[in-house]
């Protein structure tokens, strides 16, 4: 299962400018398996999440990388980061436009 950590008043995959994809958790990714818990507890009070699977992005045409997650996540989540990412042909118009449609 891939987790999407949220902000209250933004659109779960919001691409944000100069960002090349969306972070995801694999709670697959380490073992024992990650808990949303484990993953909302590194994130401001008050974070929600979205849950969706590597089928459901892949459905859509876009792809779910492995990228190193930032060093202030703890290790777990370090290694659990991915990145929903365009394949190299799509333009940024057409990745935000499918990332908007993945709820």
């Amino acid at each position: 299962m891939l987790v999407r950590v949220t902000a209250p008043d933004r659109h779960p995959f919001q691409l944000r400018r100069g960002e090349e994809g969306v972070s995801v958790f694999d709670t697959d990714g380490v073992a024992p398996e990650l808990t949303t818990a484990e993953i909302l507890a590194a994130f401001r009070p008050g974070s929600g999440y979205v849950e969706l699977t590597r089928e459901d992005v892949e459905a859509v045409g876009l792809e779910v990388v492995a990228v190193p997650g930032g060093t202030t996540l703890p290790e777990r989540l370090q290694i659990a980061h991915r990145e929903i990412r365009p394949p190299t042909d799509m333009s940024r118009s057409q990745f935000k436009a499918l990332l908007r449609n993945l709820i």
